[in-house]
Parts: structure tokens; C-alpha cells; sequence
């Protein structure tokens, strides 16, 4: 995952919990885990379509947390990330954040009302080389940040972005379920705060 995507992504999970002012990139580039330049050249884009604004102080507001994730899923190349595709019984004993169609379904309040789970996505922070192939779980490796804030469930905007970049109708409505539940209002009747 580029460090940009990491910027994008604490934008929109902030942003979900009521957090869309920055007082500077210097704070987003701490938060998101990246280097100060990181922040601002990915926030560049943003800031040219009115995703966010700037104020004076140097300091950042989102505007549309839904185009700050739109510009995510366009970026995020989930095939080159892959590094093995396992079977879910392969995972037993390792440390897994479970991200895809398990996380949609964790934010979505828990219970399986949107489709059939076709293929999973496991997120790991130890690099494991001794899997089995398989074609159940889709393995990517966790940056540090996650690691330490996501609690056995990928964040609500990895969650989106992975979907967004996932084959096949069920990955689509888990997406459309995630879209209805944080990403229904109008961000104009939303004060940024």
C-alpha cells in the first residue's frame, strides 16, 4: 500500500468519527503514520476537487469525506498488494485483522445481511512465507498504524477500498451496504469539526 492511500484512509475513518479538522499536515502525517511531505503531496488532489480546505494557519478540513474515499478506490491496487492467497484454516494460530466482506459485516453491526462471503481478506503484520495455496482468503500485509488501531477488523474506509477493488457482485453490495450506512448524507448539511 503507498503511503498516500494511508493519508486518504485516516482522512475518511476520521472523518466518520467526527474528526475533519487538521491544524496541520505535520498532526495528519503523524496520525496517518507518514512523513510530513506524504501528508501534503497527497492532499494536493483533495484540495484541487474540493475534497478539502485549507484555512488559515496551514491547517486542513475535509469537506466530502466520499470523495477523499473515492480518490482512495481509484488508487488502491489490491493484486499487487496480494502477497498469497491461503485457505482460512491456514490462518489458525496467526495473528489476523480480517478485512473484505468479514469487516463490512463487523461494522455493519455483526450479522450477515448482505450476501454470500465468496472470498476473504486477512491482514497480517508478521511476514508468514510457509502458508499453503489456496484460494479462500486473500492475504495483504498490515502497515504499523493498523497494527496498532485496528482491533480484528480492517478500518470502515480499508474495508470500502478493498471491496471497491474486489471482483464480484458480493463485493459490490458490501460495498453499496457500507456506502448506505456512512456515506448516505449530504456532506453539505455536515459541519467539518
Amino acid at each position: 500500500m503507498k503511503q498516500n492511500e494511508l493519508v486518504w484512509r485516516t482522512l475518511v475513518d476520521r472523518s466518520i468519527k467526527g474528526h475533519r479538522r487538521w491544524d496541520s499536515f505535520a498532526d495528519l502525517a503523524y496520525a496517518s503514520g507518514v512523513p510530513w511531505a506524504t501528508a501534503r503531496f497527497a492532499c494536493l488532489k483533495l484540495l484541487d476537487i474540493g475534497a478539502l480546505t485549507s484555512y488559515r494557519g496551514g491547517g486542513l478540513s475535509v469537506v466530502s469525506p466520499e470523495k477523499v474515499l473515492t480518490v482512495a478506490c481509484g488508487a488502491r491496487n489490491l493484486s499487487a498488494d496480494t502477497v498469497a492467497w491461503t485457505s482460512q484454516g491456514a490462518l489458525d494460530g496467526h495473528s489476523v485483522v480480517w478485512g473484505g466482506p468479514d469487516a463490512a459485516v463487523h461494522h455493519l453491526g455483526g450479522a450477515n445481511t448482505v450476501a454470500h462471503i465468496d472470498a476473504r481478506v486477512a491482514y497480517i503484520s508478521a511476514s508468514i512465507t510457509d502458508l499453503p495455496k489456496g484460494k479462500d482468503v486473500r492475504v495483504l500485509h498490515m502497515d504499523a498504524r493498523a497494527a496498532r488501531e485496528w482491533d480484528g477488523f480492517s478500518s470502515v474506509a480499508q474495508t470500502f477500498v478493498d471491496l471497491f477493488a474486489t471482483p464480484g457482485w458480493q463485493a459490490s453490495e458490501f460495498r453499496f451496504a457500507l456506502r448506505d450506512r456512512f456515506f448516505a448524507g449530504r456532506d453539505w448539511d455536515q459541519e467539518a469539526g
